[in-house]
């Protein structure tokens, strides 16, 4: 890993401020300690720090004590010419320079990109530095670019709304297999099944009756909701094609054992819907569509749609008390489409 030089200039109190924001996690006092030879503790970050180079790395003195109550309980500490941030599930990173001010536009480990999970790493004059859910890549003669993965259909961690299409809109995912006779990429699937074991062993039944759905099938839903309602209408009953879930194969649409209040919000009272909104998140999903943030999401309260993340973001998001995923990732609510 490269050391910060001189030529990297010092954050703004007012940009570094925004990484005070707190998450749902309990705080922490600070980061993990340890003992020195001399037996002075220390901790995570101050062992980073001495790494670095101390007082003579690029990171230059502290500017303050060492913060914590971060996001996912993570703490952080700033220097004359950078800062370093620790949580649990990436340890203690440094940021400096081009890279560390592209990740404070993101909003620091509030934003999409989360943690770093390794520090700048610089060759041939470009630096990139990896995040949680994403990378930022920067070279002296060109402003820093992000690669997010919240752009990525491919990823798990993908933000598809009503101001967020797919790229490409027709986008088809390869690895489709089949629960309850509906079609999902191979790891929502495979989750999907360790769900439904764990909810018939407290004695429920969840079902899988909606999947994976192509753009072209999604073109002719919308197209024929438009024909019947108008576009108005139909924009508050179906994605537009491009815009639908379904379409990255990462969303499923879940029903009781007998079918009671399916694709209904009484689902949320069946054994079936409450079982999901506790549990879900342990399997990797969650409620997509929560009761109360149509003005956010763009859709009216759907306990039955449940979403692919992953666990770990899943769990994340679940244990922050935020509700949504535009919300937890600080991106704009989507209410409804852009104009044509």
């Amino acid at each position: 890993m490269t050391a910060p030089g001189p030529r990297f200039s010092v954050l703004s109190a007012a940009v570094c401020a925004l990484a005070l924001i707190l998450g749902g996690a309990p705080a922490a006092v600070a980061s993990p300690a340890s003992q020195t030879a001399a037996g002075r503790a220390e901790t995570a970050i101050d062992q980073a720090y001495e790494r670095l180079g101390g007082a003579n790395s690029g990171l230059g003195k502290p500017t303050g004590a060492e913060t914590c109550g971060l996001r996912d309980g993570g703490c952080y500490r700033n220097y004359e010419h950078g800062g370093i941030v620790w949580s649990p599930g990436t340890g203690a990173q440094p940021s400096w320079g081009a890279i560390r001010e592209a990740w404070s536009k993101y909003s620091y480990e509030n934003g999409p990109l989360g943690y770093p999970v390794a520090g700048p790493a610089c060759s041939d004059g470009t630096c990139s530095q990896n995040f949680q859910r994403g990378t930022i890549l920067w070279h002296p003669a060109e402003p820093a670019t992000v690669d997010l993965d919240i752009d990525n259909p491919e990823n798990t961690a993908v933000v598809v709304n009503k101001e967020r299409p797919l790229a490409p809109e027709d986008y088809a995912p390869e690895d489709l297999t089949s629960v309850d006779g509906q079609l999902l990429r191979a790891e929502p699937a495979e989750a999907l099944r360790h769900l439904q074991q764990a909810a018939a062993a407290d004695g429920v039944t969840v079902r899988a009756i909606s999947g994976y759905r192509p753009f072209e099938t999604q073109f002719e839903l919308y197209s024929g909701y438009t024909s019947q309602y108008g576009e108005d209408q139909a924009d508050t009953i179906s994605a537009r094609p491009g815009h639908s879930e379904h379409q990255t194969g990462l969303a499923v649409d879940i029903a009781a054992a007998d079918g009671a209040c399916s694709l209904q919000a009484c689902f949320a009272d069946t054994q079936a819907g409450a079982w999901a909104a506790e549990n879900a998140h342990r399997f990797g999903f969650i409620v997509r569509y929560p009761a109360g943030a149509s003005a956010v999401t763009g859709y009216a309260y759907e306990p039955w749609h449940l979403r692919f993340v992953g666990v770990d973001l899943a769990s994340a998001v679940h244990s922050s008390g935020i509700s949504t995923l535009e919300e937890y990732f600080r991106l704009p609510a989507a209410p409804g489409y852009p104009p044509r």
